[in-house]
């Protein structure tokens, strides 16, 4: 088996299909630096290097996350802002 052959999708794999950082930055809906974060926090899938300027991610990890990210965060977070916490106090 050559390594052409062992590299090609089976019956059960999606397409695959490289999204690069303008697509993630408009599918996502954020800006660069806030990806940059994420993606060095490991919360956020790991780019592909195509070249050593050229970085795509994996559409289907992509939209993986953000079905993830949708279902898993519908609360908002308990304010940490110092009025939030002063109004605590004094009720």
């Amino acid at each position: 088996m050559s390594e052409e052959d062992s590299n090609a999708p089976t019956g059960n794999e999606p397409n695959l299909r490289f999204l690069r950082v303008e697509e993630v930055y408009q599918l996502v809906g954020i800006g660069r630096s806030f990806l940059d974060d994420l993606v060095k926090a490991g919360d956020f899938p790991t780019p592909v290097y195509l070249s050593a300027k050229t970085r795509v991610w994996i559409e289907a990890e992509v939209l993986a996350w953000m079905r993830t990210k949708a279902s898993t965060s519908r609360t908002r977070p308990p304010a940490t802002h110092k009025v939030a916490s002063r109004r605590r106090e004094l009720a």
